[in-house]
């Protein structure tokens, strides 16, 4: 089974999130780059694919840390770019939405996309740390091996990168 692909909304989340709310007030930047830092510590074990939507003024796509973070340009919101990028992905990914707006929320899940709010990407967020430090606790006896905590998919990967080595 693979991995899913994570759209999120960036500035729906940074609003919802406290501590990016809290940031937002002194430095929007700052805000985007704790949103990317936190996303970017579950991939790829939880994501095939992160990608973060900003609105902007100008079109950019880069990646940061495995997520892709994109800037829409001035005539397109980052509501109508997640709802393309979703409908586009759908057709051979499954594919999860994460914003708390309602209308991008209907125009996701009727292309067939999950749609997450901002509290259950956080709460999933929180319960994977947890137990992932679980999991290194019990393993610190034992040592910890890395196909114990990576998803099959990327185990799989790994293997035929080093295969064709």
């Amino acid at each position: 089974m693979s991995l899913p692909v994570l759209i999120v909304d960036g500035y729906n989340i940074i609003g919802a999130w406290d501590h990016l709310k809290e940031m937002k007030k002194d430095d929007l930047g700052s805000a985007r780059d704790q949103l990317i830092a936190d996303l970017s510590g579950f991939y790829p074990w939880c994501w095939e694919r992160i990608i973060i939507v900003f609105d902007g003024q100008q079109y950019e796509w880069e990646d940061i840390d495995g997520v892709e973070v994109v800037f829409t340009g001035k005539k397109e919101t980052a509501d109508t770019m997640v709802e393309r990028l979703a409908a586009g992905l759908v057709l051979q990914h499954k594919v999860e939405v994460a914003t708390s707006d309602i209308a991008e929320n209907r125009a996701a899940s009727a292309v067939g996309a999950m749609v997450i709010s901002a509290a259950a990407l956080l709460e999933r967020l929180q319960e994977r740390s947890s137990s992932y430090r679980r999991l290194l606790g019990k393993r610190k006896k034992d040592g910890l091996m890395l196909n114990d905590i990576l998803h099959e998919s990327v185990l799989e990967s790994l293997e035929k990168f080093r295969r064709e080595q």
